[in-house]
């Protein structure tokens, strides 16, 4: 219990880069003025999603950082679409999602790409089976996401050559068998993921939160850990972090602001998000909360009662989910491991094929 108070209320101070911060608020404040400018404010809301690319720029990852953002936005890319083409029924959304997640989980994984990890491509996904969409409007949505995909690579090329990172390298060596072999347990820790992305999702349809993603998102962001202590440690923040996130929301909700107003507080606190969610969670949290109300309501503030609602029951039951999920999940590793140990099954004399030394081919 004093480990997990700790890990929650404990503040880190990362090595983060001051250039990816700024990039980040100039790629959403470049979205959110296209929108404004044009009147089409599906700008806003699609294309802010493909800048998501640009989260999983990180310094350290030296010649592969442009591979891994090409990589992280074909990922976004595909989840979306899939997302959107499971509205075409509704019962195909969880399936969808599961499927989403055991491939973006095992991909990330086995290529080593970690926080935020395959978090981005289910909120995706989630966000494009949260209403249902024609067969005709899924070109024009993906063109939209692709421009905020294609801007983040941009950017993110622009962060290179200021920070004199080392010459890029593209090629990628897929290997597969032999990556599943050297990372048995990501198979494992997939089937597992999905599972709980499948169970999450039949209960966001059951209880009515089906248009909005948030249940979902908040059982996937749970699982983000790589510990126990951590995944209930991120549980606990989320529900915190939310909480009195919407308290200030509200607040905020009954100031008439003007749209350019809203636009100008979504970048700050956007930014605001990006330097705090690497030094603690829940802070990170209360400022994506006021992002996401102020995003929602942009054309129109009425509507914050029932965005205010969605999310706060979302991430409570999505947190909950995923944490009597990751702990059904290490009591199961728990107990095979034992078994193997008490019963001896590991042996290699197991595994060896018995000829009997009579028998002639």
């Amino acid at each position: 219990m004093e480990n997990l108070k700790q890990y929650i209320f404990q503040y880190n101070r990362p090595n983060d880069s001051k250039v990816r911060l700024l990039i980040a608020g100039f790629c959403i404040l470049v979205i959110n003025l296209l929108g404004y400018f044009t009147g089409n404010y599906h700008i806003n809301a699609v294309s802010s999603l493909g800048v998501f690319t640009f989260l999983h720029y990180t310094p350290n990852e030296g010649s592969r950082i442009l591979k891994r953002m090409t990589f992280v936005g074909i990922c976004l890319l595909s989840g979306y679409m899939l997302g959107m083409l499971s509205t075409v029924y509704i019962l195909m959304g969880p399936i969808i999602i599961a499927l989403v997640g055991l491939v973006s989980r095992l991909l990330f994984r086995l290529f080593d790409i970690d926080k935020p990890g395959d978090l981005f491509v289910i909120l995706c996904s989630a966000v494009g089976a949260s209403r249902p969409v024609s067969l005709s409007e899924i070109p024009e949505l993906s063109l939209l996401f692709i421009f905020g995909v294609v801007l983040s690579l941009i950017m993110g090329y622009v962060a290179l050559k200021i920070e004199g990172a080392p010459k890029q390298s593209l090629s990628f060596n897929l290997n597969l068998r032999e990556r599943v072999r050297n990372n048995p347990r990501a198979m494992v820790d997939s089937v597992s993921y999905a599972i709980t992305l499948f169970f999450a999702s039949y209960i966001n349809l059951a209880i009515g939160l089906d248009q909005k993603s948030w249940l979902i998102v908040s059982a996937a962001a749970i699982l983000q850990g790589n510990t126990l202590l951590q995944m209930y440690g991120r549980n606990f923040q989320r529900i915190i972090g939310t909480s009195l996130g919407l308290i200030v929301a509200i607040l905020l909700m009954f100031i008439p602001f003007t749209i350019e107003a809203r636009i100008a507080l979504i970048v700050i606190v956007y930014v605001i998000v990006e330097y705090f969610m690497p030094r603690n969670y829940s802070i990170g949290i209360f400022f994506v909360t006021n992002m996401v109300m102020l995003q929602t309501t942009l054309t129109d503030p009425s509507i914050w009662p029932s965005i205010a609602h969605s999310r706060f029951f979302g991430i409570v039951i999505g947190s909950l989910i995923g944490a009597a999920s990751a702990f059904i999940q290490y009591r199961l590793f728990d107990f095979y491991s034992q078994t193997i140990i008490n019963e001896r099954t590991y042996s290699p004399d197991n595994f060896k094929e018995h000829i009997d030394p009579n028998h002639s081919l």
